[in-house]
């Protein structure tokens, strides 16, 4: 494997909700007038639901991230727009270790007119990689296990470092 890119991104939650709203209302707004009657011109129709539609997708795929580099040894932290990712390149330290830990906590969500008010306890998986220092360098957060540890093995293959898993068994398994 040459890179590793980890993309931090949740279409059902936030601003990408509110792209994935947008894109609907663009969709609706080309297909409403075949059944309803409307007063508007198709070119004022057009304009409303392409505009939306631009919007939603622009939302939708934007998203942050961090891309590791192995061949070069160095990771850009990015904001990733339409495809284009805005970052700088950093070196990359030895890192020796490679560890997956897991936090368990009660999450809520504020009503906020848009998503799901929805609360309950949460269990999270983090990769985290470590050089000499006791503060890790990066860190990446899985909601599922199984990819915490997959992306753990990987990278600790690629980057010849140690792995060690800080996650009781069957947590977070289904």
């Amino acid at each position: 494997m040459r890179t590793f890119n980890f993309k931090r991104r949740n279409l059902t939650s936030g601003p990408h909700f509110l792209g994935l709203l947008l894109l609907t209302a663009g969709v609706l707004a080309f297909v409403g007038p075949l059944f309803l009657k409307s007063e508007s011109s198709v070119e004022r129709t057009v304009g409303i639901g392409l505009g939306a539609i631009l919007v939603g997708l622009v939302v939708v795929s934007s998203y942050g991230g961090t891309l590791i580099d192995f061949t070069e040894r160095r990771f850009k932290e990015y904001l990733s727009i339409c495809g284009y990712k805005f970052g700088a390149w950093t070196t990359l330290p030895v890192i020796l270790t490679v560890r997956v830990i897991s936090a368990s906590y009660m999450s809520t969500n504020t009503p906020n007119g848009t998503s799901p008010t929805l609360s309950g306890r949460v269990t999270s998986f983090k990769t985290l990689l470590y050089s000499d220092a006791p503060k890790p360098v990066l860190s990446f957060v899985y909601s599922d296990r199984d990819k915490a540890v997959r992306h753990a093995r990987s990278l600790a293959n690629s980057l010849n470092a140690d792995l060690v898993l800080n996650i009781p068994e069957g947590e977070g398994a289904y």
